[in-house]
């Protein structure tokens, strides 16, 4: 292989990395599961705390479904994504930022970084692992009674967790 093929295959994975945080962004946004959940290897992780992580599409879907419960909305902007690239297999770094509608109406902003790892599964790029846990509120949090779900309850509905 060439060294301008070398790095065109180099850019073609970091564009369909990158389309996959798009991808994320668009799926849960937008509550459409097929789409949120086309970016996940069937056995990805996605860890929201220290002590949450789901494993397999089962849990994932789970997860996902009870929070378009749990609120009313959502949107999510990523920003500043860098991506290492080696072989079928990356790393990559992206902040978020995300407003939360809650039932109420009330919108609370929050952010964060993804810590992601990507695994090229039959040519096709896909999120192995997403660490979600290192967040930040921008507004003052909510009352406990006006978010209907918690991480524990969540926990608690499926069993392929931890």
């Amino acid at each position: 292989m060439s060294d301008v093929e070398e790095r065109l295959e180099l850019l073609e994975a970091e564009l369909a990395i990158r389309r996959l945080v798009a991808v994320y962004c668009h799926g849960a946004d937008k509550r459409d599961l097929d789409r949120f959940m086309s970016v996940w290897a069937s056995n990805a992780s996605w860890v929201l705390s220290d002590e949450v992580t789901f494993r397999g599409h089962d849990a994932i879907a789970s997860v996902v479904r009870r929070q378009w419960e749990a609120f009313a909305g959502y949107v999510h902007w990523t920003t500043n994504h860098v991506v290492e690239v080696d072989g079928d297999r990356a790393r990559g770094e992206c902040d978020v930022a995300v407003a939360v509608q809650l039932h109420n109406g009330q919108w609370l902003h929050s952010g964060g970084t993804y810590i992601d790892e990507y695994v090229r599964v039959d040519g096709c790029w896909l999120i192995a692992r997403r660490d979600a846990r290192r967040g930040f509120d921008i507004d003052p949090p909510p009352e406990p009674h006006d978010v209907p779900v918690r991480f524990d309850d969540l926990l608690s509905s499926t069993d392929e967790e931890k």
